[in-house]
């Protein structure tokens, strides 16, 4: 309420209303070389209606959400959390590629939903960066959902400022990822075997085909 007071007397005082700031997560450097693994697709993630706006959204208690007007993510939170993911996958080394956009090539897309992404400030001296996020794995050839599990971390901030917010979600989601990369690899290098696998069995069959004709 004191933020947002602030603003409206500065307003009617005439005064300068402060310049709109905008922030993202911090992405891993260097991606890691990978010449083995499958192809990866991540899609940008459903957001619930509370957190989908790029105003970053603080908590003063468990009942109510306040947005900063002046402090903004540099894109919508299911476009940065996608973004986010896309470069930590990438730079794991554990997919031969990682792209936002559809491939062929890749056995599943992984979407899902952001349920919070949040400042909490528990006291006037504690704050923490807050994220949940459900993550989904689809198979792409039969669109069925093959794994799913929603994850729950925070990150005290240490520097009370959005900046320092952005800083505590980086490691939070950095957390998420980590957690979420290996049953994803895993699922994915299953589907990729299941379909080389009934391929292979399909152009077997289709030579024994051809050959009992001949045989006619």
């Amino acid at each position: 309420m004191k933020r947002a007071l602030l603003c409206f007397v500065l307003a009617a005082c005439g005064g300068k209303l402060p310049e709109t700031r905008y922030y993202q997560l911090a992405m891993p450097a260097t991606p890691a070389p990978s010449n083995s693994g499958v192809a990866l697709v991540v899609d940008t993630l459903d957001t619930d209606n509370a957190y989908d706006d790029e105003r970053i959204v603080y908590r003063l208690t468990p009942y109510r959400l306040d947005y900063y007007n002046y402090h903004r993510w540099s894109a919508p939170p299911g476009t940065l959390i996608g973004n986010f993911l896309e470069a930590t996958f990438e730079a794991s080394g554990r997919f031969l590629s990682v792209t936002r956009e559809a491939n062929p090539q890749a056995p599943v897309v992984l979407g899902g939903r952001v349920i919070a992404l949040e400042e909490v400030d528990k006291s006037k001296t504690s704050w923490v960066g807050h994220a949940v996020v459900e993550l989904r794995l689809t198979d792409a050839a039969t669109g069925d959902v093959v794994w799913t599990q929603q994850f729950d971390e925070s990150e005290p901030v240490t520097e009370q400022t959005p900046e320092g917010l952005a800083r505590a979600l980086s490691m939070a989601l950095g957390r998420i990822a980590k957690n979420a990369l290996p049953p994803i690899a895993d699922h994915a290098t299953q589907i990729a075997k299941a379909n080389g696998d009934a391929k292979a069995a399909a152009a077997k069959g289709a030579t024994a085909s051809r050959s009992a004709r001949l045989k006619q």
